[in-house]
């Protein structure tokens, strides 16, 4: 009795298997973590254009994307920032952009004024002041939506005073801080 030829299939089964394993994990890889490993890179590379210093120990853990691009959202030119800080539009723009959110908090605004700007050599620093009226829940909303906002604020001072039918009066001087980019010419 004769035995049939051995089936070449069953013969390379474990070794098709296994690559049939390393096609599926190499598509998995390029269709999902090549964007990822893309977008890492370029927003490493902007962050090196913005002038963010880069400490030759860190160069095997650089800034995580979302800081650059935390960094990169609120960052501009060293010569827009020096036309845009003497023209008092950085200024207005954040009277404007705070004032905007705490009336869609529900907040009445009693007073706003733009202040001043610093520069240095790689900052923008903006200030403002703003008089507000509302509950205090209005005002913690204000500042918890100014948190997600993803700009770089410094609350400078704030002071709550009590006003009759339960409301409060809320003093909030304010700074936002915005990147040179481009090295800090200034």
């Amino acid at each position: 009795m004769t035995q049939p030829p051995p089936n070449s299939l069953r013969r390379f089964g474990t070794a098709l298997a296994a690559l049939a394993v390393l096609a599926l994990l190499s598509s998995v890889h390029s269709l999902r973590f090549g964007p990822l490993a893309a977008r890492y890179h370029q927003l490493l590379q902007e962050a090196g254009e913005m002038g963010a210093p880069l400490d030759a120990r860190l160069g095997l853990a650089p800034l995580p994307p979302r800081v650059t691009d935390l960094l990169r959202k609120n960052s501009l030119s060293a010569a827009e920032a020096d036309r845009m800080g003497q023209s008092g539009f950085l200024a207005t723009d954040l009277v404007r952009r705070v004032a905007g959110t705490a009336v869609d908090c529900g907040i009445d605004v009693a007073a706003s004024e733009p202040g001043t700007v610093a520069q240095t050599l790689n900052t923008v620093e903006v200030r403002a002041e703003l008089r507000l009226h509302g509950r205090y829940a209005q005002m913690v909303d204000l500042l918890d939506r100014l948190s997600r906002e993803h700009s770089l604020y410094r609350i400078e001072e704030l002071s709550l005073a009590p006003m009759p039918g339960g409301q409060i009066e809320t003093k909030i001087e304010l700074a936002r801080v915005l990147m040179k980019r481009g090295g800090g010419a200034s």
